[in-house]
């Protein structure tokens, strides 16, 4: 009997953070939830991608999937610490956005990606955790249309410039820099459209360029409108916005997607 008690306890001591043993070197097992992810209507035309860091603080483990192979729960040994846990959803072929920090930035001539955020703190200081991914929207699509069903739009290049170019993915902070791109995307109703990072300031302009002779025509102060519409520089989920163009009139529309109510303003600045 006392051979096997003597068994016991060695492998009881091989095993490692037993029960008894000191329990602080131990690490904190923290379970990354992914299934509201999974369970998200994301568009049917989503290749789906996921990226997850956690920082604590600088990052200790990073994990980059397509959307299909993630697991349910995923659990990942820690040590004890406040843990800041990041994860991006994005419709992008894998590459790690958060390789140099929580700065998710485009150069001028890019278009932000339509990328939705989780961000979170947990306390990793006791045994087990929980992080249940709940990624938010960090982009608004502004959508152009006009008299002529898009038209008249399209017979412009359109340019979009700002003096925001990114945010971080640490608090959803707006970043300063150049933002430049040629709007170029239609939609099945005939719309083109452009996505925008989070605006700091109602800077935003829309220039319309001449296709023969590449000369500017005009500009239209778009974040000013955006901003006298109510937008929300510090909301969790950005909204998009339908902009419609009366070229007769000299008139711009505008309207949060999905609502009713549209806010008039003159096209030109």
């Amino acid at each position: 009997m006392k051979n096997v008690v003597f068994r016991l306890i060695l492998l009881l001591a091989a095993t490692g953070c037993t029960v008894l043993e000191d329990r602080l070197p131990c690490p904190c097992y923290l379970d990354i939830d992914y299934r509201e992810v999974l369970s998200a209507a994301w568009p049917a035309d989503w290749e789906g991608c996921v990226d997850v860091t956690l920082y604590a603080p600088p990052p200790v483990w990073t994990e980059n999937r397509r959307m299909a192979e993630c697991p349910d729960i995923e659990e990942v040994a820690v040590d004890k610490a406040q843990v800041r846990v990041v994860s991006l959803v994005h419709n992008r072929p894998l590459r790690e956005f958060l390789s140099a920090g929580t700065a998710v930035t485009y150069e001028a001539g890019n278009q932000i990606d339509s990328l939705y955020v989780h961000t979170e703190t947990v306390d990793c200081t006791g045994e087990e955790a929980r992080s249940v991914l709940r990624p938010h929207k960090q982009f608004s699509t502004l959508f152009f249309t006009d008299e002529a069903g898009g038209d008249i739009c399209r017979s412009y290049n359109l340019v979009i410039r700002g003096s925001t170019c990114g945010f971080d993915a640490a608090d959803f902070t707006a970043i300063d820099g150049a933002y430049l791109y040629t709007v170029q995307e239609n939609d099945g109703a005939g719309r083109i459209s452009v996505r925008i990072p989070r605006q700091r300031r109602s800077d935003l302009v829309l220039e319309f360029w001449d296709k023969d002779d590449h000369t500017r025509r005009f500009t239209s102060p778009v974040g000013l409108y955006l901003f006298a519409a109510g937008y929300d520089q510090d909301a969790i989920d950005l909204q998009d916005y339908t902009i419609r163009i009366d070229f007769r009139q000299a008139l711009l529309y505008l309207r949060v997607s999905d609502w009713e109510t549209e806010r008039v303003f003159a096209l030109y600045d």
